[in-house]
């Protein structure tokens, strides 16, 4: 009978508990869908500094108010001699911001995969951020990426530079 009893008293406990717990709702506000445009400069192994336009697509994912995710996709050029070929970054940056409003200061790391060389090739770096709020939700950034891509046998030196703009939900 004790058994019994307090089987009923927890399924009683664990009803009353349930019967006041609230759903947990994720809160889009902080969220940013961003554009951004600027310049990719690259050496290889014993190629000398070479250049090319850049763009891309990017989520800002904010996990803490110091702390985002924000998976990128960038496209830019390659060249290996004459030749130049177009090339595709899909990564996934860790930023720590530290927020000083209306500026956003930030630094992380970035790591993903490169495509249009022929394969898929990993790439990582490091990474430089500055944000300012112009408006309620619109902000403005540049941003600066450090990435080592090894292709073909090939060392890459990857520095983009970006500027762009954010729309915040």
């Amino acid at each position: 009978m004790t058994r019994r009893l307090s089987t009923l008293v927890g399924a009683l406990a664990l009803l009353a508990t349930l019967a006041h717990a609230q759903p947990a709702l994720a809160d889009a506000r902080g969220v940013g869908l961003g554009v951004a445009a600027g310049v990719d400069m690259y050496k290889h192994q014993s190629i000398d500094l070479k250049t090319s336009f850049s763009w891309g697509f990017f989520v800002d994912i904010p996990l803490l108010n110091t702390f985002y995710i924000t998976p990128a996709a960038m496209v830019y050029e390659l060249g290996e001699g004459d030749a130049k070929v177009a090339a595709t970054d899909i990564d996934l940056n860790f930023k720590f911001i530290v927020p000083l409003h209306p500026l956003s200061i930030g630094a992380g790391v970035t790591a993903g995969l490169t495509t249009g060389l022929g394969d898929y090739y990993g790439h990582y770096g490091v990474l430089g951020y500055l944000g300012w709020n112009l408006v309620a939700n619109l902000d403005v950034f540049a941003m600066v990426q450090y990435k080592r891509l090894t292709a073909r046998s090939l060392d890459y030196n990857n520095i983009h530079a970006y500027g762009g703009g954010m729309f915040r939900f």
